[in-house]
């Protein structure tokens, strides 16, 4: 991740303002998760960098950019490939979320919760090349898995 797409961006930038912002705002979880991704905190410091700009009446010397499949060609925006992985990394838990990944009997199945929810997000980037019966049964599995243990995690 860079906040900016080439060396010949030289300016100060305020991308890296914006990505700390995020951490400290709640509307940066986008998808209501209770807790901010390396995609949600990277999408909302990039919309507040261009409208910094778009305010100042000022032509934008920064376009943050990230690469999360190391083929070497960054992207601006998430699309079915890029951001999958940068959308994996939790950042910051909120509320009762980072309550219970501080309880330590709680701890284990929260990591067991994300790791069920990053299968999920694999299986559903494979589902292409996949038959579709196998497809079904193995998303249907993990599904009843994850929900078995956000009922422990809810209790």
């Amino acid at each position: 991740m860079a906040a900016t797409k080439s060396g010949t961006e030289k300016n100060a930038t305020v991308f890296a303002r914006y990505w700390v912002q995020a951490l400290q705002d709640p509307d940066a979880d986008t998808d209501k998760s209770n807790s901010i991704s390396g995609l949600e905190a990277f999408i909302y410091a990039s919309k507040k960098t261009a409208a910094f700009y778009d305010s100042q009446k000022r032509l934008a010397t920064e376009h943050a950019i990230f690469d999360d499949t190391g083929s070497g060609q960054p992207v601006r925006e998430a699309d079915g490939r890029q951001g999958a992985l940068l959308s994996n990394i939790t950042l910051l838990r909120l509320d009762k979320n980072q309550l219970v990944a501080n309880d330590p009997a709680k701890r284990e199945l929260f990591t067991k919760k994300e790791d069920l929810e990053q299968k999920i997000d694999s299986l559903k980037f494979l589902k292409a090349a996949m038959d579709p019966e196998d497809y079904k049964k193995q998303l249907t599995a993990l599904l009843l898995d994850l929900a078995k243990v956000q009922q422990e995690l809810d209790r």
